[in-house]
């Protein structure tokens, strides 16, 4: 299916960091006429999610695929594993593999950050960034956040590091590494660990050993460096991969990041289990979830619109299910309202209710204001009072 939103592809320079701010606050009178228009009531729960077989179209075939099934991960051995269990090693403020429920915003340290803090009345201790345009491996293994344009996160960070953490968004390989057409045998086989190796030294170097690393993210897309091909055994090939830089990353002293898995609601219907790397390399199972679809939705408002969505080929009931199946929380590290569906609040109140009411470690609101997503400021009124209502302040 096609996809309505193109990918964020952010440039690598220190300007990403200088994003504008949300505007400086919402006015009590406004708020209040916007909570009573959209009628904030708390919701029912959200319908039970059952998944036993995946259907996937792939180069004009049908297939369809047991969720029992996983990966078989490579003979290395992982230097920690977590299986469906808390990690030990972790502060009890920061991201844990069950129950936190973390609150996280795409907003970088300074006057962003603290704008979307005065509209929401929510304290974020999460910020999520990303490092995934890299061109060649010595840009990769050296992510910007960690060298001189990311000294605002890495001061943010040190100001509580048993509070403060990221989540960053990184690609399997650079950009000069996929024009070589075997690059998933290679990487399969560990020819690549050293690189991982070099980017989580650096990354704990920088203070953020204890972040959660989306690798090789929304990989059944087509827009990253290392998406998925049409060819099944790329696809395990692929795992394989994730597998091996998970275990090489793992190995670096004082690294204690978690890693999310995460794919790309509703797009290129590939069986999950096909390219799952294994329970001991996944701690977090995650979802990019916005409020559109490359299938035909009611419109906004409609009483159906959210069973339709959440429940399409790789929606949000799909994916939640494989995430139990695998004893993972769910991560929901991208979502929010767009401008062409419109501003609608019972997909944010729905949302809301989801993470409340299942195993979600942590969600973030993609908060850049591109790419047709509504930020949590004025142009979506609805939207952000929705926000306020069931996970900011007003609860």
């Amino acid at each position: 299916m096609t996809r309505l939103r193109p990918r964020h592809r952010r440039r690598r320079v220190a300007a990403r960091v200088l994003v504008v701010g949300l505007f400086a606050g919402t006015g009590a009178v406004v708020l209040s006429t916007v909570l009573a228009r959209i009628g904030l009531a708390a919701s029912s729960k959200p319908p039970a999610h059952s998944t036993t077989t995946i259907r996937a179209t792939v180069t004009g075939s049908t297939q369809t695929h047991s969720t029992t099934s996983s990966t078989v991960p490579p003979t290395t051995t992982p230097a920690s594993t977590t299986g469906g269990k808390p990690r030990s090693d972790r502060p009890a403020g920061l991201i844990q593999l069950r129950g936190s429920k973390t609150n996280c915003i795409t907003d970088p340290p300074g006057p962003a950050l603290q704008a979307v803090e005065r509209s929401t009345g929510l304290t974020y201790n999460c910020i999520e960034t990303f490092t995934d345009t890299d061109k060649t491996w010595a840009e990769w293994v050296n992510p910007w956040i960690a060298s001189g344009p990311g000294a605002a996160f890495q001061s943010w960070v040190a100001a509580d590091p048993a509070g403060h953490q990221l989540i960053d968004t990184q690609n399997l390989i650079p950009d000069n590494a996929a024009g070589n057409p075997n690059w998933t045998a290679a990487c399969a086989a560990g020819d690549y660990n050293p690189y991982a190796r070099q980017f989580a030294t650096k990354m704990v170097s920088a203070g953020f050993g204890y972040s959660v690393i989306r690798l090789g993210h929304e990989m059944n897309g087509t827009w990253e460096t290392d998406s998925l091909t049409n060819n099944p055994a790329q696809w395990r090939l692929w795992a394989h991969c994730f597998a091996q830089e998970v275990t090489a990353m793992r190995a670096v002293p004082g690294a204690h990041f978690l890693f999310d898995w995460t794919i790309n609601e509703g797009y290129r219907n590939i069986p999950l289990a096909d390219y799952y790397p294994g329970d001991s390399y996944v701690d977090i199972v995650g979802i990019s979830f916005y409020d559109q679809s490359g299938n035909p939705l009611p419109s906004v408002g409609s009483p159906d619109r959210w069973q339709i969505l959440t429940g399409e080929p790789m929606g949000l009931n799909e994916v939640y299910a494989f995430a139990a199946q695998h004893d993972k929380p769910l991560g929901i590290p991208e979502w929010g309202t767009v401008s062409t569906q419109g501003d609608d609040a019972t997909f944010v109140i729905k949302t809301a209710n989801f993470i409340s009411s299942n195993d979600v470690a942590y969600q973030s609101w993609f908060d850049a204001g591109d790419f047709n997503i509504y930020r949590l400021g004025p142009d979506a009124p609805l939207s952000l009072a929705a926000y306020i209502r069931t996970i900011g302040k007003g609860r």
